[in-house]
């Protein structure tokens, strides 16, 4: 009989052929026979069972089982269930200490059609008979399942299609994931199964993909298995090199090693995707489908062709787009960036339904490359950090799908409407990261991308006025997300600043749209309903600004601000005077008054009174996602650093903080915070446990380091491996006018604000905002501080520099 050691002593052997070899060795295969042999040990000398059918279902019914992955069996009954029989092959399994996921059904589970049973259903498609009684596996094979599905066909192949498109939604729809999921990502192996799936629905015995076309995907899955030694499944940076060199892939022209590897696989993958959107289209039906036939001698005319589909919102058929691939390879360079090409592909721009889907079939047959070169360069460009998530040609593409799919209701749809070319916005999107090129540095693509674009459209032809608009954009495409995260743009002086820069309303529009849609499609999670308003008010107040002009940013009681002062007086207790609500306000930032509903600002000036018998106030309010700590006090040493303690304990992301103060010396401290885990609103009473915590380490009574050295050690808390950050701070003293403005990029670490901001207080400086930006592991953090109410010298910078490089130094 096979014993653990027998076992891994086969799973060693079968690895060292693997990493020898691993482009011939079928390991899938392999470990299936394997596993078959062992089972039948057990079932050797046992009678056969009547009424009884064992399958291997899911990967080990295909008979591709991974190092790593579970065994699926199927135990099927068609009279009484036999626990003899199920115990006799699971003990000595579990014993063995393979994983196994099981089922049990009995032939009356079949009379129904479940669709919350899908999962299970299409693991049964794939089932292998392997013992019991052959005529119960054939009648359970071809009769009671294949009947059930038979039956219930429309239903079942519906609910095949809303599981692919689930799936595919929540990769973003595309195949070109900079880390993907093997077997479950758009393109992955999970698509090939489901291809079978509906083909076995329809029984359908053709149609399969050749066994070449997986070769990459089962290779890839097998060393991330026998490397993580478990079911891991993700492309991570990390195994793309270490995979790229055991297969032999060098560096080129067109990239490194790793990234020639994910060119290679994202080709394979679009085959698989496009092999499973057919089998979609035998389901739903397929879409509109134009012919064009041509030989496409006149190379313009596979411009036009494409233009003629996105007008009739239908697809290039299946002959028409193999004609123009056969003539995109055999080409010149007569295309590249022509005038004529370029107004074609342009005019269809103006009419946005519809365009990803044209622009991609053209990069997908290498048509949009050859019109335009600087977009072929960076086709599967990978980015190698934490943060994007698609390669920078799909990025690109996305951003353009972004303002494509905007709704009408959307705040921005406003100002899409009002551009005088939004066509323009289109164009620049699709160019605004050519700079991320091989040829280019990669830490600074903005400025190759803007000498990029000006020679792309110079050779377009484009006027003038119109290519301005589209350089001014990709020139500044970063600015504004930039200042709504690491600036604070109620200082009146940034707003001036960025008007200044943008200089008319249409370039703000412009810019305003590209940097939602540019941001929006970096992965799902960027941009948050907070940074979506973030952008907004930036929007708004730099229109006012350059349409309107604004006072200067401290309330000081102006007249034009009463009917501000009036609203909130209404919402205060009756014979509440104005005055105090004046004096209240009085020095604070217009921005608070302007920005702030004044629900909040009445809620605010209630709680500036209880100082009166009290030396400080605490008050948290939810704000949609996000939840506002507010601290009132007359005094406020070392404050900000302990609140951020005391929020990194509870688990906390801050995301903004502001300190002010108004005439009186009432400080206000606001840090704006998002609970990620729900720990809030799973533990109410906890809200009530931070107030407790927090007022006890503001009064001495706990130490605050102490409370944080255990989640410090923890590791959970530990940094996790990957890409590296080099710390680097950055001080800008002309930016603003009162403060000096610190940046700092580092590793993004646990407890990290405490630790920033614990340094910034033992140097006797007040933080007055602070901005906080998380990018994958890289944390980007903006502080506007004072000293003694004024900028910082060069000698409390240096000092303050250096201590904050040895606390942020990495463990050793």
């Amino acid at each position: 009989m096979t014993t653990r050691a027998d076992l891994k002593r086969f799973l060693d052997e079968l690895k060292i052929r693997f990493l020898e070899n691993p482009a011939t060795v079928p390991v899938e295969s392999i470990i299936s026979d394997k596993i078959d042999h062992v089972l039948q040990e057990f079932w050797s000398e046992r009678e056969p069972s009547r009424s009884f059918g064992l399958f291997a279902i899911g990967g080990y019914g295909r008979g591709a089982v991974h190092p790593q992955s579970d065994i699926d069996l199927l135990f099927f009954f068609k009279d009484g269930i036999d626990e003899e029989a199920i115990k006799r092959i699971l003990h000595p399994l579990w014993d063995l200490q393979f994983k196994v996921g099981h089922q049990i059904r009995h032939a009356d589970d079949f009379k129904e059609f479940d669709e919350t049973h899908m999962e299970s259903y299409t693991a049964f498609l794939d089932c292998r008979f392997l013992m019991g009684d052959a005529a119960v596996a054939q009648e359970f094979e071809y009769e009671i399942l294949r009947g059930m599905i038979r039956s219930n066909r429309d239903r079942f192949l519906r609910a095949l299609v809303e599981m692919k498109s689930n799936r595919y939604k929540d990769f973003g729809e595309t195949i070109f994931q900079l880390e993907p999921d093997l077997k479950d990502a758009p393109g992955g192996l999970r698509d090939v199964h489901w291809s079978g799936w509906v083909r076995k629905s329809l029984e359908f015995t053709s149609g399969c993909l050749p066994d070449g076309a997986l070769g990459l995907h089962r290779c890839i899955r097998n060393f991330l298995h026998f490397h993580s030694a478990r079911n891991f499944n993700v492309l991570s940076f990390e195994f793309q090199e270490q995979i790229a060199q055991k297969l032999g892939y060098k560096d080129s022209e067109r990239g490194e090693a790793a990234e020639n590897l994910m060119r290679d696989y994202f080709l394979k993958a679009g085959e698989v995707a496009r092999q499973a959107s057919l089998w979609e289209e035998a389901v739903i039906g397929s879409p509109s489908r134009v012919s064009i036939p041509s030989d496409f001698s006149d190379p313009f005319d596979m411009i036009k062709a494409f233009a003629e589909a996105h007008r009739k919102k239908a697809r290039l058929d299946s002959a028409t787009l193999a004609a123009i691939r056969q003539r995109v390879v055999s080409s010149d360079g007569f295309l590249a960036n022509h005038p004529k090409a370029g107004r074609l592909i342009l005019e269809m721009m103006k009419d946005r339904k519809g365009i990803y889907d044209t622009l991609l079939a053209m990069h997908d047959v290498g048509l949009l490359g050859k019109v335009f070169p600087d977009f072929e360069e960076i086709r599967c460009r990978v980015i190698r950090d934490f943060f994007h998530k698609y390669t920078v040609d799909e990025h690109s593409l996305i951003a353009i799908r972004n303002i494509e799919q905007l709704p009408a209701s959307h705040h921005f749809s406003a100002i899409l409407n009002e551009l005088e070319y939004p066509e323009l916005l289109l164009l620049s999107l699709l160019f605004h990261d050519i700079g991320k090129s091989h040829r280019h540095d990669e830490g600074n693509h903005v400025h190759p991308s803007t000498e990029g674009v000006r020679v792309i459209l110079d050779r377009l032809e484009i006027p003038p006025e119109k290519a301005e608009k589209v350089v001014f954009v990709v020139q500044n495409h970063l600015e504004m997300s930039k200042i709504i995260l690491r600036r604070d743009f109620s200082d009146a002086h940034v707003i001036q600043q960025f008007a200044d820069m943008v200089a008319t309303p249409d370039n703000l529009r412009m810019l305003c749209l590209l940097t939602y849609a540019d941001m929006k499609a970096v992965n799902n999670e960027v941009v948050t309903p907070w940074k979506e308003d973030l952008l907004w008010q930036l929007y708004v107040e730099t229109y006012n600004r350059l349409t309107l002009g604004l006072a200067d940013d401290q309330y000081t009681q102006q007249q034009e601000l009463e009917s501000d002062i009036q609203a909130i007086t209404n919402l205060l207790p009756k014979g509440t005077p104005s005055q105090q609500i004046r004096n209240f306000l009085d020095g604070f930032p217009r921005q608070y008054l302007r920005t702030t509903p004044k629900k909040q600002i009445a809620d605010h000036f209630l709680l500036s009174r209880k100082l009166a018998d009290r030396p400080m106030v605490m008050h948290i309010a939810k704000n949609g996602v996000v939840y506002d700590l507010l601290v009132m006090t007359a005094d406020r040493p070392g404050l900000f650093s302990k609140m951020t303690g005391v929020l990194s304990f509870f688990g906390m992301n801050i995301i903004r903080a502001q300190a002010f103060s108004n005439r009186h010396g009432t400080i206000f401290d606001l840090i704006s915070f998002e609970d990620p885990d729900s720990y809030f609103e799973k533990n109410p009473s906890e809200v009530d446990h931070f107030a407790q915590v927090f007022n006890d380490v503001i009064g001495g009574r706990v130490e605050l380091n102490a409370l944080l050295d255990r989640k410090f050690k923890s590791v959970v808390f530990k940094p996790k491996k990957g890409l590296s950050v080099p710390t680097t701070i950055h001080f800008d003293n002309d930016f603003s006018k009162r403060c000096t403005i610190m940046e700092i990029v580092t590793q993004d670490a646990f407890g990290l604000l405490y630790r920033m901001a614990s340094v910034i207080s033992g140097h006797g400086c007040n933080i007055e905002v602070a901005l906080i930006t998380t990018e994958g592991h890289r944390a980007i953090d903006v502080f506007y501080i004072t000293r003694e109410g004024k900028k910082l010298s060069q000698d409390v910078e240096s000092p303050l520099e250096a201590d904050l490089n040895r606390a942020l130094a990495p463990a050793v």
